[in-house]
């Protein structure tokens, strides 16, 4: 009878201890109010597949530029395990001459796009350029549009404001390689 009193509580006390699973998705309620995921979350998981519309290779051009872009799915293990996408990008001018290319950098390299949350229909990234300490660096924007069934993808940047120092930045604040008007990329 003991044994099956002390096994009781520990299935009950299992299931009370038991870790969460976040919903990707629903991390954004706890962005907003500026806190991390709930106790005991163990796990940010792409539940509903969201980040499968975005997987691929995109390409675009915007102003004499031409974008390829590669996203692909990570699960990064860090102090919790989240569902994340990747993007690498190789960007070149309009004479094809190689502006940036992060294809072969490793996952945990800065200059890798990383989605911070999903909101309604975006993704919001953490993009920090080669020139981050110059400006070149903030959030980019992600929309794959549904009415084109996901073969469509609009894309913009919202730079990192702050003081750029003239001893470390002589030339000023640098120039982004991702514009701040929307623009679209093509599903390949």
């Amino acid at each position: 009878m003991k044994k099956i009193i002390l096994l009781g509580i520990l299935i009950i006390t299992n299931i009370s201890c038991k870790s969460q699973v976040l919903p990707l998705e629903k991390l954004i309620d706890y962005v907003k109010v500026d806190q991390g995921a709930p106790d005991r979350t163990m796990y940010i998981k792409d539940v509903n597949n969201i980040r499968q519309n975005y997987l691929g290779v995109w390409k675009g051009s915007y102003n004499n530029k031409n974008y390829e872009i590669y996203f692909t799915n990570y699960t990064n293990h860090f102090i919790i395990d989240e569902d994340q996408l990747l993007m690498r990008y190789l960007i070149t001018d309009s004479n094809g001459k190689i502006l940036e290319d992060t294809r072969s950098l490793p996952n945990d390299s800065p200059f890798i796009a990383t989605s911070r949350y999903y909101e309604k229909s975006f993704f919001v990234l953490t993009y920090q350029g080669r020139q981050s300490d110059c400006g070149q660096a903030g959030e980019l924007f992600i929309e794959a549009q549904k009415g084109t069934n996901y073969k469509t993808l609009k894309l913009f940047l919202s730079p990192r404001q702050g003081f750029i120092n003239s001893q470390t930045c002589p030339n000023g604040a640098a120039v982004q390689l991702f514009p701040k008007d929307g623009f679209m990329l093509t599903k390949q």
